[in-house]
Parts: structure tokens; sequence; C-alpha cells
């Protein structure tokens, strides 16, 4: 990552001390988690159930100091790639390490936004050196379809994709990576992984149909999710609303001023969870 950007992060990114890490259920958590563990020694000991609990294991070493990996958590220590503001005026979490609240992306500027992966935040992040195979630095661009903004037919989502990859986490390789193939690539990749798949707690034990065996393969990273139990610790309830077209006064607290999560799923629609105390 260009030392420019980097500076932008909450101080947090390149604390030593040891931290939990909450997982959510998708292959672009997992994998982050995976190269935290690496790097850092944080391990995962909290489960998000697709905001609808909140699990815990009996591991768990601060319940009230831990970080959220690709979770758009409204407060606290989080590794993001969500649009969370409603507005340039709307607050945000400033513990969220999330390049779309480094350039304030709001509904006004929607289609600017980082439509990327929170792995590759991470990986730039923290300098970690890209795999050298043609395949795996495709599965990279695969992994929450950062590779489609350079195949969009409108041109802000293609300069955003550029400017993300290229001048922000200095990986041209990836840019160029994406210029040597169709789409249609990319895709057959996601099927081929299952890299889509989801992963879901079972009486208390984690399950995945994501193809890990087939990743360990490629990455030298062990892709083994945790075995410890998960005991649900809170649950939520998530809500999802239209937002007035061409019409953005409206920020977070006007609809909700006890929001655990908050992510714009598109210009024109909010989701948002509670804590159902």
């Amino acid at each position: 990552m260009k030392s420019n950007i980097k500076e932008m992060f909450p101080v947090w990114v390149n604390d030593n001390k040891y931290y939990d890490l909450i997982l959510s259920n998708d292959l672009d958590s997992f994998f982050s988690c995976q190269l935290l563990e690496m790097i850092k020694g944080w391990k995962v000991n909290f489960f998000n159930s697709d905001f609808k609990a909140l699990g815990i294991t009996e591991n768990a070493s601060n319940e009230s100091d831990v970080i959220g990996v690709d979770l758009s958590l409204c407060s606290g220590k989080t590794f993001d790639n969500h649009v969370v503001m409603m507005n340039q005026d709307d607050d945000y979490n400033y513990n969220s390490a999330n390049f779309n609240i480094i350039d304030r992306i709001s509904r006004e500027n929607y289609f600017s936004k980082y439509c990327g992966s929170t792995l590759l935040t991470i990986w730039s992040l923290y300098n970690i050196p890209l795999p050298k195979s043609e395949e795996a630095k495709m599965i990279l661009l695969c992994i929450d379809s950062t590779f489609k903004g350079f195949y969009s037919p409108y041109p802000m989502p293609k300069e955003a994709n550029k400017k993300y990859l290229v001048d922000y986490m200095d990986f041209p390789e990836l840019y160029e990576c994406l210029q040597r193939h169709k789409q249609y690539e990319f895709l057959n990749l996601i099927s081929k992984y299952n890299l889509a798949g989801k992963i879901k707690p079972k009486q208390g034990y984690l399950h995945t149909d994501i193809n890990l065996k087939a990743l360990r393969e490629v990455f030298d990273l062990p892709f083994l999710l945790p075995k410890n139990r998960f005991y649900k610790k809170e649950e939520y309830e998530t809500y999802v609303n239209r937002l007035p077209r061409n019409d953005y006064r409206l920020v977070k607290d006007d609809i909700s001023e006890c929001m655990y999560s908050i992510a714009l799923t598109n210009r024109d629609f909010i989701s948002y969870s509670e804590r159902i105390e």
C-alpha cells in the first residue's frame, strides 16, 4: 500500500498486542482472518452469523476489545469494505479500517466507491507479497467480486477499480492480470472453488461448502475452520430500508440511533442491524 494511504488508517492496525477476531460468514472474512493469524497472531474466537447472532468460544480472551473482519460495525475496531455514510456529513466509525471511509464515500458519490474485498485491503496494508501463480492472483480478484469494476460498462466503477488497485494498494500486477483475462474466466473460478459459498454454524460448530481443500493447494495457508464450539452471546434484528431517491439529507441517526452494523447495499438501499436486548 502507498505510504500516504496507509497513514490514513486507524492507528490500531499497527498494534502488536493480541486481539480476538470476529469472523463473518463468507470467504472474504475467512481468508482475511487466515492472513491476520499468520502475520499478527490474532485468532478467531467470535462468529457473526449473518447479523442474526454472535457466537463466542470458551477461548475468547477479551469480549470488549475485539476486531471485526469484513464487518461494517458502527463502533469498535473492524476491517471493512462497505459504504457506511449516508452523506458527506454523516458520522462514521473512526475505528473502521475502510477505504470507503477514508475517501468519504456516501450515497452522494456512491459509484466511485471501493468495490473490492476486505482481503485485498489487508493484503496491501501489511505489504504481503502477492502469489506468483496466475490462478492465485485471479482468485484474489474473484473474492467479493473485485474484478467486476474493471468490466463495468460505466466509467466511474472502471476508474475506481484502477485507482484502488494501482494508486492506493500498489498492486499493478493485479490490474495487469485483469487486462489479460475475460470476465467469464473469473466467473468460472468462482464456480470451480465455490468461492461464493457460505460458512454456517451447525450445533455450534462451523461448516462450509467453499472448497477449502483446493484453496490449500493454491495458497500457502491452512484454510482450516476453527474447531472450537461457538456459544450464542447475543442476537440481532436486521432491517432493509429503501431510501428516498435523489434526496441525500438523511443520516443514520434519522433511521436508528442504536445500529450495531450498517451497509449501503445500493445507493438507495440501507441494511442495518440492532442488538436484541
